[in-house]
C-alpha cells in the first residue's frame, strides 16, 4: 500500500504541562534516534553504489556486476524484490536470474503471477544497462523449462550472457536511464498526468506481438477505472489475509527499513523535510491493522481524484514467458513516464487472483479483454507533487547473489 500513519480517530486525553513536557521530550529523543536510522538506511539502499562510466568497456566480471547493481532497482511488485542471481562459476560473463521463493507474496499473488513479471523488469534493466557498457545481452529465458508454481524458486527464469558489442542497442534503453531510474516514485501526491502525443507514442512502442499497450485518458473510462480501483483497493484492505500479508510486507520507520530492505515503505509519501516526523510517529504509536487499512483507502481515494490516465497492458496468453515479456515493456514504459516528469501507480488489485476479488476481475476481464486476453497491468500515470523525497528501500546487489549456486 505505501502510506501509513497513526490512527487520529482515537480521542487524545487532555495532557498537563508536566506531561506534555514529558511527550515532547521523548519525541525529541526518537526523532534522533529515528533520524539516524533514516540516514544509515538511505546509505545501505541507496539508488546506485557504484557505477562504471560509460566509455571504455569493461571487463566481463565488472560488467555482470554492474548490470545487477542496476537491475536491482527495476520495478517489483510490493518492492519485494523477488531476485536470486546465481553467477557462473566457470565463465565471468554469465548469470542466472532465478524467482526468490523466500520473498513471494502467497495471498495478494498466490499464482506468483505478479513476481514473474517482476522478472522481465529486471531482466530490461540488465539489457538496456549491458548496451551503455558496450556489451550485447543475449537473454535466454525459461532454459530449464516452464516455472511452475511448485518448482518456481528452483529453476532458472533466465540465463545471461553478456557479449562485448560496441554496437549493441537495447529496444529497453529507456529502462536504465540514470535519472529516471533513481528518482523516487512519488505515492499519493499528485497533479493530473499532462501526456502529449509524442509521449504516448513512445510508450505504446513497446507493444509487441504478444504485449498489448493502450494510453486510455476518455474521462467514462477513467472514472470507471479509478472507481474499480477503488472497490479493488478496499477488498484488499478489507479482507485479512491480504491485509495481513501487506501489513507484515510494510516497513514501518528507519530500523525496519535498515533490517529489512524489502517491501512497502512511505519514504516517498512524504517529503524528506516531514519523513522524520512520521518515522517518529509509526515508531512511538505504530498502527495497527484495522487502522493501517482506513487510513491507506482514505489516502486512496483522495489519490484518485487527480487521476486522468492510464496504461493498460495484456496479452493473448497469460503463460509463464508472456509475463517476463510484460516485465520487460512495463520497466521500459515506466522509465518513459518517469523521464517525462510523471510517476505511475500500480492500480492492479482487480487482476489478483483469490477468491475475493473474483468479481472485479471478471468486470475488468468482460470491458477491457473481450476477445479472450489477460489484462497484465493497470497503471495510473500522474504528476508527482513538488518535494525531495527518499528512494525506497533496497537490497544491496551483493546480498540478491546467491554464494550457494543453484
Amino acid at each position: 500500500m505505501g502510506y501509513h500513519h497513526f490512527d487520529s480517530d482515537r480521542s487524545q486525553p487532555v495532557l498537563t504541562l508536566m506531561s506534555r513536557l514529558r511527550v515532547w521530550v521523548a519525541l525529541t529523543l526518537m526523532v534522533v534516534a529515528t533520524g539516524v536510522l533514516v540516514a544509515a538506511c538511505a546509505s545501505s539502499a541507496g539508488p546506485l553504489r557504484s557505477v562504471l562510466e560509460p566509455g571504455a568497456t569493461p571487463m566481463p566480471a565488472e560488467a555482470r556486476l554492474d548490470v545487477i547493481e542496476w537491475a536491482r532497482l527495476a520495478q517489483n511488485a510490493h518492492n519485494y524484490q523477488s531476485w536470486r542471481i546465481v553467477l557462473d562459476d566457470e565463465r565471468d560473463d554469465r548469470f542466472s536470474v532465478f524467482v526468490e521463493e523466500r520473498r513471494l507474496l502467497p495471498q495478494t499473488d498466490p499464482f506468483s503471477r505478479q513476481i514473474v513479471i517482476s522478472v522481465g523488469t529486471f531482466l530490461a534493466v540488465v539489457d538496456a544497462r549491458a548496451a551503455q557498457l558496450g556489451y550485447r545481452a543475449d537473454i535466454e529465458l525459461l532454459p530449464d523449462g516452464d516455472l511452475d508454481l511448485a518448482l518456481i524458486g528452483s529453476r532458472s527464469a533466465a540465463l545471461v550472457t553478456l557479449v562485448p558489442d560496441r554496437a549493441a542497442r537495447s529496444r529497453y534503453a529507456a529502462a536504465a536511464d540514470h535519472d529516471a531510474i533513481t528518482a523516487a516514485t512519488v505515492k499519493y501526491r499528485y497533479h493530473p498526468a499532462q501526456i502529449d502525443d509524442a509521449l504516448v507514442a513512445r510508450v505504446e512502442s513497446y507493444a509487441t506481438d504478444q504485449v498489448r499497450i493502450e494510453i486510455v485518458s476518455d474521462p467514462e473510462a477513467v472514472a470507471w477505472l479509478n472507481d474499480l480501483s477503488l472497490r479493488a483497493f478496499t477488498i484488499e484492505m478489507e479482507h485479512e489475509p491480504t491485509l495481513m500479508e501487506t501489513y507484515a510486507s510494510s516497513r514501518m520507520n528507519g530500523r525496519a527499513r535498515r533490517e529489512s530492505p524489502y517491501g512497502l515503505a512511505f519514504t516517498a509519501n512524504f517529503p524528506k523535510r516531514s519523513l522524520w516526523f512520521m518515522d517518529a510517529m509509526m515508531t512511538i504509536a505504530p498502527q495497527r491493522p484495522a487502522a493501517f487499512a482506513r487510513t491507506g483507502i482514505r489516502l486512496y481515494e483522495r489519490a484518485l481524484d487527480q487521476i486522468t490516465t492510464y496504461v493498460v497492458v495484456s496479452t493473448a496468453g497469460n503463460y509463464r514467458r508472456t509475463q517476463i515479456e510484460v516485465g520487460l515493456a512495463l520497466q521500459a514504459l515506466w522509465m518513459e513516464l518517469h523521464a517525462s516528469g510523471h510517476v505511475v501507480l500500480a492500480n492492479s488489485q482487480a487482476l489478483q487472483e483469490y477468491p475475493e476479488m473474483a468479481e472485479l476481475y471478471d468486470e475488468v476481464h468482460r470491458r477491457l479483454a473481450s476477445d479472450g486476453a489477460t489484462v497484465q497491468m493497470l497503471l495510473a500515470v500522474a504528476c508527482p507533487a513538488p518535494g525531495a523525497h527518499r528512494f525506497s528501500p533496497r537490497i544491496a546487489a551483493v546480498d540478491l547473489i546467491d554464494p550457494r549456486g543453484q
